[in-house]
Formats: C-alpha cells, sequence, structure tokens
C-alpha cells in the first residue's frame, strides 16, 4: 500500500467532503474547529487528519476489490455496494458519535422511506470515484 497515495486520496476527500459541505448533505467538522477558536487544538486537527485516513484506507480497499473484477457488469454493481458502503462508513461515524467527524445528513434529500438509501449512495459515489480513477 503506498501511503503518499493514499495521502493524496485523503486529501481528495476532504476535498470532495467540502464540497458535499456546501450542499448540505455533509456537516464538515473543520467548520466548527475554525468557529470555535479556543477548540482548534492539535488533537482536533490530528483526530480529524485520522478519520479521513481511515475512511481512504476503507476506499482504497474497496476500489481494489472493484478493480480486480474482470467482468463489468460485476464490477458495474460492485461500484454502486462500494458507493453505498463509503457512504455507510461515513453514517458509522456518526453513530458511533466519534467526535470531529463528518456528519452525513441521512434526510438531506427528503423524509421518504427511500431518501437515506439514496443519501448515502449519492455521497459515496464521488467518495469511490477517487479510489476508482486515481490509480
Amino acid at each position: 500500500m503506498n501511503f503518499g497515495s493514499l495521502a493524496l486520496k485523503a486529501l481528495a476527500i476532504t476535498i470532495l467532503l467540502f464540497l458535499l459541505s456546501l450542499a448540505g448533505a455533509v456537516t464538515f467538522p473543520f467548520a466548527t474547529i475554525i468557529a470555535n477558536g479556543a477548540g482548534a487544538t492539535l488533537s482536533s486537527v490530528l483526530l480529524i487528519i485520522l478519520i479521513l485516513f481511515v475512511l481512504s484506507i476503507i476506499g482504497n480497499l474497496i476500489g481494489r476489490g472493484v478493480r480486480s473484477v474482470k467482468k463489468p457488469v460485476e464490477a458495474l454493481l460492485l461500484s454502486f455496494v462500494g458507493a453505498v458502503s463509503m457512504g455507510g462508513a461515513l453514517s458509522l461515524f456518526a453513530v458511533v458519535n466519534t467526535p470531529y467527524a463528518p456528519q452525513l445528513h441521512l434526510n438531506w434529500l427528503g423524509a421518504s422511506w427511500y431518501d437515506p438509501l439514496l443519501a448515502l449512495l449519492f455521497v459515496g459515489a464521488p467518495l469511490m470515484l477517487v479510489f476508482l480513477v486515481a490509480e
């Protein structure tokens, strides 16, 4: 596992999560740290970097598994499953109540029964795209 490539992918995830926070899908933790000037400690910034690095490791492993599949239909299906699992990993950080983790808004698209699943897919798809394209 190349850690330099993984760090660049973690930076791309950080940018994508910031853009998704502008759309209202995610609450990005850097905004709360900057707003609370006294809370901007080194440990909180390191915790955010650690969370994004763990998320990039999960995405890298899923992306490597999708790229290893030879049949295109299976690869397409696995990429959708990987996108939902990337969104699920983000929502798992919220369920575990990890401090300074990106909080995924499951009711971002509405209040229907299928809207949380679509939110997982729509948030996880750009994150998964980083790991499928960049290699």
